[in-house]
Parts: C-alpha cells; structure tokens; sequence
C-alpha cells in the first residue's frame, strides 16, 4: 500500500528531488586569466549604476547575457571581484552573507593558469557599464 502511494505522489508531483537534474549554473568566470603574475582576479570594483527601469539593484545572470534567469540582486554599492571579461559583460566574484566578506573569495593572489572560479564565494555576470573601477 506504502509503494502505491508513493508512486502516485510522484506521478502527481514529478520525480523525487534526488532525482531530478541539477540547475545550470551557467558560465563560470574564468580567472587568472592575465598569467601567474598578476591576482587572480586582477581589480575590484563597485557597482555604481543601475540599468534603467530595472529596479534598486544590480541584477547577476549566470552566463554573459541576460538571457537566462537571474541569479542573484546586488544593492549599489557593492564591491565585487572584477574576473574575466566578455565584451560588454564582466564576470564577477562576491561575498555572499553576512560572515563572508570581500577577501574571503580567494582571488586576491596569483594562480600558475586560468580556471573556473571554483568558491567559495558567489560568481555571476553583470553589465560592464555599471561597474565603477575601485582597486586595480
């Protein structure tokens, strides 16, 4: 009896948690990308505009495009890791909570080649545009 019930929630709800796909995170910003002697992520930056008629916030998309959904909301102000470039989109790297804090991101030293940003920190893609240069 147990089995047909819970055969019948799945069917009514979908398939289990554990088995459904994992999200796409998107495109992970790449970082050491100008060689072993600069930082990782060579500059920090603030966001310091916003996109007109988009809110109090700067908006974060998982890839360098604002196709996808959006991934995370940033308030002005915020200072970001600035990681690889794409055109008219930088990759970025931030904090995310209270106990985690800008130099917390692991980016602030070199690294021997360009990688994927593995954490522990938040990474995503923002307009270039709004991103106001502060270190680097």
């Amino acid at each position: 009896m147990k089995a047909l019930a819970i055969t019948a929630a799945i069917a009514l709800f979908g398939t289990p948690l554990a088995a459904q796909e994992p999200i796409d995170e998107g495109r992970i910003p790449m970082i050491g990308m100008e060689g072993p002697e600069k930082d990782a992520c060579p500059g920090i930056g603030r966001i310091a505009l916003f996109a007109p008629k988009k809110g109090d916030f700067m908006r974060v998309y998982p890839g360098a495009n604002d196709v996808g959904p959006i991934k995370d909301k940033l308030p002005l102000s915020t200072l970001v890791w600035l990681c690889e470039a794409d055109e008219e989109w930088q990759g970025i790297v931030y904090p995310i909570g209270e106990n985690q804090e800008l130099g917390d991101c692991r980016v602030s030293s070199s690294i021997a080649k360009p990688e994927p940003y593995g954490g522990p920190c938040q990474f995503g893609w923002v307009e270039a545009k709004y991103i106001e240069l502060v270190a680097g």
